[in-house]
């Protein structure tokens, strides 16, 4: 009854999974130097080296990429993470960058949220602006039409902010103009000739602020002497860090889809047996497979630096810790595999009797296609990847440490008829 559930269940998965991957609203594009010249009302997604964009796209653009140079006119937003990133054109909403350089020059109607080393602002922010790295610079020629939270080692404000500035970094330097009032926690606060503040001035910090002449300040100006350091964070920073942004989720499914599939490919190649004992241990004793996965998955951090302080006792023992470093992350993607692999055996292989390596291949492809397609879906896919790892982890465990349970039947029945 177990092995029939389930195997309604995957089939069900699949059907939706197959709607899901082939919905046109997304155009996917995947490959190593993608240059695209697009003219779409579909939004774009992509996982690539370097990706140039030019042209027209009507919804959004989302990708991990290299370096990633765009210039276009966007009716959707911008969500990015890679290398280098140039933005140029029009953007209809909001932007979400993270990547080492970050350079906008272009007219974003939303808000932007970025993180990164560099970050330089040469275009209009409409709406408001979060950003934490390194170096901020909003250029002569950038504009923010709402307030600014920044947060990073040195922040220069050139351009013009119709809101407030509340920013947090070693050096501060404003030789622009904002409407609003200006919050700094910093060691070294320059306003130079030419810089208008409409608002208050308060700058927290060990070093009072240097005003300039010419400089002007309609508000009032407060100072209040206090330790700085780039270690510690400021509580009422609410912008975002690196540490906040990661790849999207399609990218990461894929990208782990791909790798789990190259890995079941060679070993259903190099060791087809041992692939049909993991599956036959699964079909054997399911609800034991994935309990079993889920207390190693649980145990593995703890098991993994066990094992490595154990070989780095000894100088032979050192460099076997290493590898084993190394070959963790590909192990774990291998139990992915097998989780996927042991499903399509279910589905595909109902009898039990077992199937060629074609089906197999197939079987392997057609499941990972599914969870990665119902992946988007933050919950589900969550749920669904955890479950695939967990099964896998679990009936490989058990078909190292034991005999393959169809080779142990087979020689019951045939000591029975002798």
């Amino acid at each position: 009854m177990i092995s029939k559930w389930i195997a309604r269940f995957a089939q069900t998965g699949i059907l939706a999974g197959l709607m899901l991957a082939v919905s046109p609203a997304h155009a996917q594009y995947i490959g190593g130097d993608l240059n695209l010249d697009l003219d779409q009302d579909r939004s774009a997604q992509f996982l690539a080296g370097d990706v140039t964009l030019r042209g027209r796209v009507g919804g959004d653009i989302s990708g991990l990429a290299g370096n990633v140079d765009i210039t276009a006119d966007v009716g959707g937003g911008i969500q990015l993470a890679a290398g280098d990133i140039i933005i140029r054109g029009t953007v209809a909403r909001d932007v979400s960058l993270a990547g080492a350089n970050i350079s906008i020059l272009a007219d974003v109607s939303g808000g932007a949220e970025l993180a990164g080393a560099d970050i330089q602002i040469g275009g209009r922010i409409g709406r408001d602006l979060a950003a934490g790295g390194a170096l901020i610079a909003i250029d002569e020629s950038g504009s923010i039409g709402g307030n600014m939270d920044l947060a990073g080692s040195e922040i220069r404000m050139s351009g013009t902010a119709q809101g407030r500035l509340k920013g947090r970094a070693r050096t501060v330097i404003i030789e622009g103009t904002v409407a609003g009032d200006v919050e700094l926690h910093a060691e070294n606060v320059e306003i130079m000739p030419g810089a208008q503040i409409a608002g208050q001035l308060r700058v927290r910090g060990p070093n009072p602020p240097v005003i300039a002449e010419g400089a002007q300040i309609i508000g009032e100006t407060s100072y209040e002497e206090a330790p700085f350091s780039e270690q510690r964070r400021n509580r009422s920073y609410t912008g975002p860090r690196v540490s906040d942004f990661g790849p999207p989720a399609w990218a990461f499914g894929t990208a782990m889809g791909i790798a789990a599939f190259v890995l079941g490919l060679l070993a259903c190649l190099i060791s087809p047996r041992a692939v049909s004992g993991v599956a036959d241990h699964f079909r054997a004793r399911p609800w034991a497979s994935g309990l079993l996965g889920l207390v190693l998955a649980a145990f593995l951090p703890i098991l993994l630096i066990a094992v490595f302080v154990f070989l780095a006792i000894t100088v032979i023992g050192i460099p076997l810790g290493i590898i084993l470093l190394f070959a963790f992350p590909f192990i774990m993607v291998l139990a992915y595999a097998f989780g996927a692999v042991v499903l399509g055996d279910l589905i595909f292989n109902r009898s039990g009797d077992g199937i060629g390596l074609g089906m197999r291949v197939l079987s392997l492809f057609l499941v990972l296609a599914v969870v990665g397609a119902l992946g988007v879906v933050p919950v589900l896919g969550f749920l669904l990847g955890s479950i695939v790892f967990f099964i896998g982890l679990g009936a490989w465990t058990l078909a190292i440490f034991n005999r393959n349970p169809r080779i142990v039947a087979a020689e019951r029945n045939g000591g029975a008829a002798v």
